[in-house]
């Protein structure tokens, strides 16, 4: 018998509890401030659990930073050269060795690929454009905390570190400011998204020829990059 009661009064409590929340509810909006609660509770439960990094406080607009690919950083004389080396059969590791050297000796006295390898050209209709892109970060600075406040976007995994760095223009440079990221897996892929300039950052490790002006990080969660989203990552990895 007691048991039935305490049941009862249970479902009544909660009956009350929602009562007091709809009353509340539609204060708020009567008032004009229903609108903010919808729109806090809609971000709450839309927020990226993967990201590491968020500008704003007020919710992140995933839509309004469109995907581009590295290729897309590259002038369409570059795009073309870099494209054209990297697919053709001869770079492949089944053909003999012998062949491979050959290509290899072949690339080296391509002076307009080895320019390429350094150009610092970027696309101007980027510039000033949000944008999200997926890469890998190579640290640059870090905090007294062992943060990182600043780094490099590239291609793919090992570039500035384990490889030569890529082409100006295959790196974005991106700096927090005072905010420091932790925890950081420089072998995950992760998805920056922000306003995209043109603009030199040169480093020991390399040289980047744009700028991202982060507002949005987080861990890349679309199918296996395998280290690399560039054709010259995937031969040098």
């Amino acid at each position: 018998m007691q048991k039935g009661n305490f049941t009862i009064t249970l479902i009544q409590l909660m009956f009350v509890v929602v009562f007091l929340l709809l009353g509340s509810a539609t204060g708020l909006w009567i008032t004009g401030q229903g609108a903010g609660l919808v729109t806090g509770l809609l971000t709450l439960f839309s927020s990226n659990s993967t990201a590491i990094y968020q500008a704003y406080d007020n919710g992140f607009n995933r839509e309004s930073y469109p995907d581009i690919e590295w290729e897309a950083l590259l002038p369409e004389n570059e795009k073309a050269l870099i494209g054209r080396q990297a697919t053709e059969p001869s770079t492949s590791s089944e053909n003999p060795l012998h062949e491979q050297v050959f290509q290899s000796i072949q690339r080296t006295f391509d002076s307009n690929y080895q320019q390429a390898l350094v150009s610092t050209n970027t696309v101007s209709a980027l510039n000033n454009t949000p944008v999200s892109l997926n890469g890998f970060i190579v640290p640059v600075e870090a905090n007294a905390e062992r943060e990182i406040t600043a780094f490099f976007v590239v291609p793919y995994f090992g570039a500035c570190i384990h490889y030569p760095p890529p082409p100006p223009n295959q790196i974005v440079f991106i700096n927090l400011g005072s905010v420091g990221l932790s925890g950081i897996d420089i072998q995950q892929a992760y998805t920056f998204s922000g306003v995209l300039t043109t603009g030199l950052y040169e480093d020991p490790q390399g040289t980047s020829a744009y700028i991202l002006d982060a507002v949005h990080i987080a861990k890349y969660d679309g199918k296996n990059a395998q280290g690399s989203f560039h054709l010259e990552g995937a031969l040098a990895n």
